[in-house]
């Protein structure tokens, strides 16, 4: 299949795709999470990274991730990654769930015979049941 895919495309635009492939493989899933593969020019791969903590641990991990990435697309394709900071486009949105809501149970108050205890009583159960938890 490689020499077939090496003659269609002769100016390596097929690398990124297979690198954008084996990114998560290559640096695990949490690295992959924090990361998005930009560019592949002058077989320079140009990763976008979350933050500037990250480029600071994947630079030094920069020998480590190239071997793997040697070992993983097997030409030579990438020889050198850079890390620029910047916010990642795939990021998925956190879906929310509707979690239902347990149905109120109404409060039996013990006998009060002070109808001010009562009525405060009465407002606190219903502001206790309007809050949100």
């Amino acid at each position: 299949m490689q020499p077939i895919l090496d003659r269609i495309d002769r100016e390596g635009h097929f690398a990124i795709v297979r690198l954008a492939k084996a990114w998560p493989e290559i640096v695990g899933e949490t690295i992959a999470r924090r990361t998005e593969i930009v560019s592949l020019k002058f077989h320079t791969a140009v990763v976008k990274v979350s933050g500037a903590m990250w480029i600071q641990e994947l630079n030094l991990m920069k020998p480590q991730i190239l071997a793997r990435v040697t070992a993983q697309i097997g030409d030579d394709a990438v020889r050198e990654l850079r890390f620029i900071q910047g916010r990642l486009s795939r990021r998925e949105k956190p879906k929310l769930r509707t979690v239902p809501r347990a149905p109120r149970k109404s409060i039996e108050l013990p006998e009060l015979k002070d109808p001010e205890l009562r009525k405060a009583f009465e407002r606190l159960i219903e502001a206790w049941g309007r809050a949100s938890r």
